[in-house]
């Protein structure tokens, strides 16, 4: 038989570098695999060969044909899809990195019979709530931006696929992460390292459907309820409160609605709606 193999796409980038070097060998892991298990790892760019024995391949998601390569072993188990263009940027620069790459894993993994795909959503997809408000898995989405509205797209893909095809949706809106935060935003949305290994691991291994979980660290100043992710068994160690000293004062003091939202500079970048239009998202 095939030994089993995780894939990892956007395994150029951090969180993929990170889980490059931290999943191979893991005990759990291998226990929930039966043993032995792979690592395929792609990008757009060559990832390099990484620190242990993965397999590396460099193409574009956005290519069908390229992404069937990638599951024509049958092996593949799990895909852990972080791959895409991590910020606000025109339609036609999202298309294929947020919506068509993300369209051929889901349909590969369907035609091959995949169990699982992580996939990393992000903190925009919700980022028109106000910081006031805490907010878990539960509530209806509110991109902040284009690139925001790609990720909403990413989660309701997944619960098609998961309710209409098998194939466990686990998106993991993911925060600042980073080795410490870097602002006082960062102070309620940070995710670790270490916690990004953890939640990961719980993607990879728990028993669920659809679940949508927020990627943060367990901050005193969290603006996310993420009892879904606990529930599955996620205990994140981490707290931003250590750096809280750092960040003293706002992060943009003369920029009223990237102070006053979750998503902040994505919500005022190229906003031309009045205040009172704004100001009416408080109210539901």
């Amino acid at each position: 038989m095939t030994t089993p193999a995780i894939l990892i796409t956007g395994a150029a980038g951090r969180i993929g570098s990170l889980l490059r070097r931290e999943l191979p060998g893991d005990a759990e892991l291998a226990a929930f695999f039966g043993g032995p298990f792979r690592l395929k790892a792609t990008d757009i760019v060559d990832p390099g060969p990484g620190e242990h024995a993965d397999e590396v391949s460099t193409g574009d998601l956005a290519d069908a044909a390229f992404v069937e390569s990638l599951f024509a072993d049958g092996g593949v188990a799990a895909v852990i899809h972080l791959a895409g263009y991590p910020r606000e940027a025109d339609w036609d620069v999202l298309l294929d990195a947020n919506i068509r790459a993300t369209i051929n894993i889901w349909e590969a993994a369907r035609r091959h019979g995949v169990d699982r795909v992580l996939y990393a959503s992000s903190n925009h997809a919700i980022g028109f709530y106000p910081r006031s408000r805490k907010i878990d898995h539960r509530v209806t989405q509110r991109p902040d931006s284009r690139y925001g509205l790609t990720k909403v797209f990413g989660e309701e893909l997944g619960f098609l696929y998961a309710h209409k095809f098998a194939i466990r949706s686990f998106s993991m809106r993911i925060g600042m992460f980073l080795p410490q935060p870097t602002s006082r935003r960062g102070l309620s949305n940070w995710l670790s390292l270490p916690d990004a290994v953890r939640l990961v691991k719980v993607g990879l291994t728990a028993d669920y459907i659809c679940e949508t979980v927020y990627g943060v660290s367990n901050n005193a100043r969290s603006f996310w309820d993420n009892s879904s992710a606990h529930r599955l068994g996620y205990r994140p160690q981490d707290d931003s409160e250590a750096f809280a000293h750092l960040f003293p004062g706002p992060d943009h003091p003369g920029d009223r609605w990237a102070e006053h939202f979750q998503g902040g500079p994505y919500v005022s970048n190229g906003l031309s709606a009045p205040d009172e239009r704004l100001a009416a998202l408080d109210r539901f």
